[in-house]
């Protein structure tokens, strides 16, 4: 009962009989239901030619001859009975007598009376007309009240249709359940810590939920070496400030010489902030609720130019009040990144513009008026830790700033490109969804 009552198998076999269940229930239905139909109709018409033809022959013959008649039984069973005190008072009240009844009027043209000879449906169906001036009766016997049962061999066929069905639903559910097992087991391993494939087989949705699985595994080992890619490069860029701090420190002799210490500890810490941004956006930053994207980059863009960086923002009216999923830190570090971005390796002034390029986009470009990057490396720009040149692996930089814009954007559903002006420099161009 557990089996049936919780695994997929037994659902899957229990729903197929339920269908089978139903269908011939709702089958047998409509044809016990046409039976009945047909067999009143076929009843109607019977008894109307009967009626039709006494009524035209009785008035011509003899008491002998109808005495006769009414003492033999016609092929289909109906019995002509003349009217007399023998004939039951008690009226037909069950439905087969009083769909006669309305069927016969309509046919006939002219009422008839329904009797009944007996309790239940046992007695005889006395039907009376008029012929000559005189009331005849004609006597249904009860098993012409009901069509014949379905034969013994319609329901010995029935089951062993129902047994071959559920034969194909236990094979049909073990092509479902068995790769659908198999991925579990490789879920569990997997969670286990031992990563393992698993070979995409059975229907459709199940095959692609293996390939799912197996393109998952994938990331997680792109990623993993990216991380182990990310603690090899930190270690690599803080090798030359670590060196030139050691040096400044053993020759430190006067205040300039201080300053220059400062700079190194700057660029040091700009490393690792670039890095511990880029984690976080590799755990998605918080969760993204809808954010007015305008107001919040007119307070961003204003808090830079307090600082004193040539900044200007440009806002289409069309998106005064346009909302985007995302978290504002998540905004925030982006917008922090590409100014950066655009100050180090660019040139001011620095042009912030949001405009709408569809009805669903919001478009966010910042641009630089420096040398801009060859269309050959853009690609390879928004890779982390991306060196195009040499110099930047000494100034502070770490090549995280455009990997961690494109992260945080393609988790907003969003896309990042790099474009260039036909005037120069560069710029980035954001598309983010709109609410």
């Amino acid at each position: 009962m557990r089996f049936l009552s919780f695994s997929l198998a037994g659902r899957t076999v229990l729903l197929v009989i339920a269908v089978i269940a139903v269908t011939e229930i709702a089958t047998f239905s409509l044809i016990s239901r046409y039976r009945r139909a047909w067999h009143v109709d076929q009843t109607v018409h019977l008894i109307a030619g009967q009626i039709r033809l006494l009524q035209s022959a009785l008035p011509g013959l003899n008491d002998e001859s109808r005495r006769r008649l009414s003492a033999s039984d016609s092929q289909q069973g109906l019995q002509l009975r003349a009217d007399g005190p023998h004939v039951p008072s008690q009226p037909a009240q069950f439905r087969f007598a009083r769909r006669l009844a309305d069927e016969l009027d309509e046919h006939l043209g002219e009422p008839v009376l329904l009797r009944h000879s007996g309790p239940g449906l046992r007695g005889g169906l006395w039907i009376g007309f008029h012929s000559g001036g005189e009331r005849w009766w004609l006597v249904l016997p009860p098993p012409r009240f009901e069509p014949q049962d379905l034969p013994p061999e319609l329901w010995l066929r029935l089951a062993g249709t129902l047994a071959v069905v559920l034969l194909i639903a236990v094979l049909f559910v073990r092509g479902i359940v068995g790769p659908l097992a198999r991925l579990g087991e490789a879920v569990t391993a997997t969670g286990d810590g031992a990563a393992r494939t698993v070979t995409p087989e059975g229907p459709a949705e199940v095959r692609r939920l293996a390939e799912r699985h197996n393109r998952m595994l994938d990331q997680l080992a792109s990623a993993a070496a990216e991380r182990r890619e990310m603690l090899a490069g930190l270690t690599h860029d803080l090798r030359a400030p670590l060196a030139r701090l050691r040096l400044r420190l053993a020759l430190l002799e006067s205040d300039g010489e201080r300053s220059g210490l400062t700079r190194d500890v700057d660029d040091m810490e700009r490393i690792v902030a670039q890095c511990l941004a880029f984690l976080r956006s590799e755990q998605g930053g918080r969760t993204p609720q809808p954010l007015a994207v305008v107001a919040f980059l007119r307070e961003a863009v204003a808090r830079q130019r307090e600082l004193g960086r040539p900044l200007t923002l440009t806002v289409d009216a069309a998106v005064n009040e346009r909302r985007v999923m995302i978290a504002a830190s998540d905004l925030q570090r982006l917008l922090d990144n590409l100014i950066d971005n655009a100050l180090q390796h660019g040139a001011p002034p620095i042009e912030v513009t949001v405009t709408q390029r569809r009805a669903s986009t919001l478009v966010l470009s910042v641009r630089d008026h420096g040398p801009g990057i060859a269309r050959a490396d853009r690609e390879h720009a928004l890779e982390p830790f991306a060196q195009l040149e040499p110099a930047r692996a000494t100034d502070g930089s770490c090549g995280l700033g455009l990997a961690i814009v494109r992260r945080i954007v393609s988790g907003c559903g969003g896309k990042l490109s790099l474009n260039d002006p036909p005037d120069g420099g560069l710029e980035a161009i954001v598309e983010l969804p709109a609410t």
